[in-house]
């Protein structure tokens, strides 16, 4: 490609140079030598004409390319804008997500909080439990100790009314022998030794019979405490089996807590799996669109250096075109020259000459004059300011003036879209970095 630019700007620094020459031919040589040189500047304008038409055909060949490039970046537009919304809708999961997972914080933070109060409670009924066992402890011994007590009452009791049953075979022992006594009067003095001998016995039978009563007595006492004893002991078993059924319901309550804030944990871990995922997919998704962003930067320059090559290649065409018109009025002077009347054409020729040279005075006072650098503007690139300064255009002010239409036909020398001017605000740009360049607002 450059060296087909080279050609042609060979051809037209050739066609330019002809010009030239054609010019000062008119002014001095004859009309033989005019129409010789005549026949050679139309052998080479051909041989340039054939060049054109290679570099039109090659032109055509750059425009398909261009098509098919911008297919591509369309392409690659819709592929980013699917992108970004995915990127949007991924997103806005996460931010879901991260409330979700906000959500499960704080119920894992009050779960973790009812977990501590649980197992506070726990331990005091653990403590409790374990004080109350003592007890329980302390209150079997002592039920041992009065069910012992008990069973000696009983065996005391037992032998007791023994002795009582004893006592009472002695007593009708006495009474048939009373009997016996009165049947045996005549022997009363035997009688009386018999009567002393049985009050004697009664005053011990009724001195066991007293120590017996006494006996009872406290055995009842003892046993009237020992029922109290065990209805105390009954309470306190009630008591016991309800803090048991207590303990073994907060316990089970205490299992499905567990249970709950294992589940719990467990979805936790998989929010967090799933958001690693999401943020792996995420930035994955941020690299193709930065790899698709600098792709389309490349693609952007690569257009616009096609831009640039077309510009040059239109003014190039234009060249020629002016050539072609200079060479219509040289072979016009020529005829009239023929026909002896060249005072007109040379007239006519020496204002065309003077307007090309006033051209390229003002092209030459264009780029002697003040220079900015307009690629400082958000959105010019160097290529853009390049074709920008081979318009004319360089300094902030003259962009800075633009109106709609400015706007309408610099899109079309840049072969890009108004609107993207408008939305890269390239006016506002311009003013502002004029403003920090010279001190002054526009």
């Amino acid at each position: 490609m450059i060296v087909f630019i080279g050609q042609i700007v060979g051809c037209l620094l050739v066609a330019a140079g002809i010009g030239g020459v054609v010019g000062w031919l008119l002014r001095q040589l004859s009309t033989g030598e005019l129409t010789q040189q005549f026949i050679d500047v139309t052998a080479t304008l051909r041989q340039k004409e054939q060049t054109l038409e290679k570099a039109q055909y090659e032109l055509k060949f750059q425009a398909t390319e261009m098509q098919i490039l911008k297919s591509k970046i369309v392409e690659s537009e819709e592929l980013n804008q699917s992108t970004r919304q995915e990127l949007l809708v991924q997103n806005d999961r996460l931010q879901a997500l991260e409330k979700e997972l906000a959500v499960r914080t704080q119920r894992l933070t009050v779960l973790e909080a009812e977990e501590a109060s649980v197992r506070r409670r726990a331990s005091e009924y653990d403590a409790t439990a374990a004080a109350q066992s003592e007890e329980i402890q302390q209150l079997h011994l002592t039920r041992q100790a009065a069910q012992e007590t008990l069973e000696s009452n009983e065996q005391e009791r037992h032998h007791l009314q023994r002795r009582l049953a004893e006592l009472d075979t002695i007593v009708a022992e006495a009474d048939q022998l009373r009997a016996r006594v009165d049947e045996l009067e005549p022997a009363q003095g035997r009688v009386h030794w018999l009567e002393v001998q049985l009050s004697d016995q009664e005053v011990e039978h009724r001195a066991a019979l007293h120590q017996l009563n006494s006996q009872l007595a406290e055995r009842d006492k003892r046993i009237g405490r020992m029922e109290s004893l065990s209805q105390r002991l009954q309470e306190h078993e009630a008591v016991l089996a309800q803090w048991e059924t207590k303990y073994a319901h907060t316990l089970t309550q205490h299992d499905t807590q567990l249970s709950k804030l294992q589940q719990q944990l467990e979805a936790q871990d998989q929010l967090k799996a799933q958001l690693l995922l999401d943020k792996q997919l995420l930035d994955e998704r941020a690299k193709r669109i930065d790899g698709l962003k600098y792709r389309i930067q490349e693609l952007e320059a690569h257009q616009q250096g096609l831009a640039d090559q077309v510009h040059t290649a239109a003014e190039k065409q234009e060249e020629i075109d002016r050539l072609r018109k200079r060479l219509v009025e040289v072979r016009a002077a020529l005829r009239i020259k023929t026909d002896r009347g060249a005072v007109a054409p040379r007239q006519k020729t020496r204002q065309s000459g003077s307007q090309l040279s006033l051209e390229m005075e003002q092209a030459k006072a264009a780029k002697n004059g003040p220079k900015d650098d307009l690629s400082k503007i958000h959105g010019i690139g160097p290529v853009f300011a390049r074709t920008l300064n081979k318009m004319g255009l360089n300094t902030f002010v003259q962009i800075a003036r633009w109106k709609p239409a400015d706007i309408d036909k610099v899109a079309k020398k840049l072969y890009t879209a108004p609107e993207r001017i408008k939305r890269g605000k390239w006016i506002d740009e311009a003013k502002k970095e004029h403003y920090r360049k010279y001190g002054e607002r526009l």
